[in-house]
């Protein structure tokens, strides 16, 4: 009986590990709006030559995404490319 509940449990933090890997790939993006192209909770910025996340902007189109990650001391920010939106 103890090993089928700690086979169980095993088998529930695995899927509980593997739902959380694969949650960001269904993050929702925004379509409207002043910060259409990013994903939702995220900010859009302008992007030029001059700035630190330059190679960021895959796409080209001037604009990359900045969202805050983290909390209290272990907090950053995170720049990824936007979506362009048609």
């Amino acid at each position: 009986m103890r090993r089928i509940v700690m086979l169980l449990t095993v088998v529930a933090l695995m899927m509980v590990m593997l739902a959380m890997s694969v949650a960001p790939a269904f993050a929702a993006w925004q379509t409207t709006g002043p910060d259409a192209g990013c994903r939702t909770g995220s900010t859009l910025l302008p992007n030029s030559a001059g700035t630190l996340y330059y190679l960021t902007d895959k796409n080209g189109n001037g604009f990359v995404c900045a969202t805050t990650v983290g909390g209290g001391s272990n907090e950053h920010i995170r720049i990824y490319d936007d979506r362009p939106v048609a």
